[in-house]
């Protein structure tokens, strides 16, 4: 088993509902039919678990992901184009990951785990996660809605003007991803695995610079220790010359002079090896110091390159959501013609703009105009089924605002004069002054509110 035992947290864009990893992950398709991939171990696929309880009525992981989307409170619609959830791979070495399960303390890992994804995310954002036990290393997938509430990162950038109705709970996978983001969940994982006895890998892809500046580093030393050895052999031969010098006087002159010629040639060779390996030393030397200098500026060249990445990134989404405005606008103009019904008051007045605040417990905020009479009236207590038909794009707005109000209740007694006629079809009789709609300095005795009315422009 190998000194290191590191721990592993991926994170990964799902793709659209993300269905097809939900066949990996639960081992079974949409219909439930029994899926085992190749890799695992059809035996052991019992002992696979789900490790989140399903809210009543959902049955599966994808359901899920949908059920956390439209239960959240956003305020915006979600595209087609938007990520819905995040995979997050959990696990850690192969030899302690076996260890951690034979010592009887892999629930222990598992509850380690779900409060750091529980803490990381959210309670009501990780909606699955599912233990493997049936492939080579036990490990988790969980999923993650990535829903957020904090400001939006684009607004701070281009100030308040454009973003100023889309406050609240968000579906944003960019924030969830951000790449400062993603170095805090490794070192937080890590951090919490620490009791299993698993730890933080080296980051990036700089790891490869790493390996090698310590080989280097490694083979230095070596080196040293050689040449150290290759010294004192000389020194040892050196000794062993002077005495060989000392037999000269006993009369073994001949035994003498052989005797010397080897060892002068053993202390050549000798110093020549210690030359080889002071070259060779000096050479390690000056590639550990440019090994270094790689690593150093592999890692501006990664943070260089992340920046110039993210900035194509944000062009890119640019473009694609001008390409997406202009289509969806030219999708309603194909609506409003193909059905003119949909976009027309039961006042017959015009609709300048509408607003609810919060589509859980909603409330309608609606101006109107006949000719240059503006008028504006609020109603509590909508239905939530309606406003959620509006919220999901099933009615447009005119529709939504002839389920909540009657005709008269869209006007003031200024406007239904300018109606006349129009107002008198449309109502199924004459005219009639209501109460709360502003003119005649009237009050209000229904639960809306106070009225705001006037004759403002736009």
């Amino acid at each position: 088993m190998s000194n290191t035992q590191y721990a592993v947290c991926h994170l990964q864009r799902g793709s659209g509902n993300d269905s097809g990893m939900s066949c990996h992950i639960e081992r079974k398709d949409a219909k439930g039919k029994i899926y085992v991939p190749v890799n695992a171990n059809a035996d052991r696929t019992n002992l696979n678990r789900e490790l989140i309880k399903f809210p009543d009525g959902v049955t599966c992981r994808t359901e899920a992901i949908q059920h956390r989307i439209n239960t959240a409170g956003l305020r915006r619609k979600v595209s087609k184009n938007q990520t819905k959830a995040i995979r997050v791979m959990l696990t850690g070495t192969h030899e302690q990951m076996m260890k951690i399960a034979n010592d009887g303390r892999l629930d222990s890992w598992i509850d380690a785990n779900l409060k750091w994804l529980q803490d990381t995310f959210g309670n009501e954002n990780l909606v699955s996660c599912v233990l493997h036990m049936d492939e080579k290393t036990p490990h988790l997938h969980a999923t993650v809605v990535p829903i957020v509430t904090g400001e939006r990162l684009r607004r701070k950038r281009e100030g308040e003007r454009k973003y100023e109705t889309k406050s609240g709970p968000r579906l944003s996978a960019d924030d969830v991803m951000r790449r400062t983001k993603l170095h805090e969940y490794q070192n937080s994982y890590a951090k919490a695995m620490k009791p299993f006895g698993l730890q933080r890998g080296i980051i990036g892809s700089t790891a490869k610079h790493q390996a090698n500046s310590d080989y280097y580093r490694q083979q230095v030393i070596r080196y040293e220790e050689d040449i150290a050895k290759l010294q004192a052999d000389v020194e040892k031969a050196q000794e062993g010359r002077n005495t060989i010098l000392a037999w000269f006087g006993k009369g073994d002159l001949a035994r003498a002079k052989k005797e010397l010629t080897d060892k002068d040639g053993m202390i050549v060779e000798l110093n020549k090896q210690i030359k080889a390996l002071h070259a060779e030393k000096a050479r390690l030397q000056e590639q550990h110091k440019s090994e270094i200098e790689k690593l150093r500026s592999g890692y501006q060249k990664e943070i260089d390159k992340a920046i110039h990445q993210a900035e194509a990134a944000e062009r890119q989404f640019k473009e694609k959501d001008t390409i997406i405005d202009r289509q969806r606008k030219q999708i309603s103009l194909l609506d409003r013609k193909a059905n003119p019904q949909r976009y027309s008051l039961s006042s017959g007045a015009e609709l300048v703009r509408l607003n609810v605040p919060n589509y859980r417990n909603p409330s309608l905020h609606i101006w109107t105009r006949v000719g240059e009479q503006l008028f504006e009236n609020i109603k509590f207590q909508i239905d939530y089924d309606v406003a959620q038909k509006h919220f999901n794009g099933q009615i447009a707005d005119e529709e939504f605002v002839n389920a909540v109000f009657e005709p008269q209740e869209q006007v003031s007694e200024k406007q239904m004069e300018l109606l006349g006629a129009a107002f008198t079809l449309a109502a199924g009789g004459p005219a009639q002054a209501h109460v709360g709609t502003g003119g005649g300095g009237s009050s209000s005795d229904l639960p809306w509110g106070e009225q705001k009315r006037g004759n403002r422009k736009r």
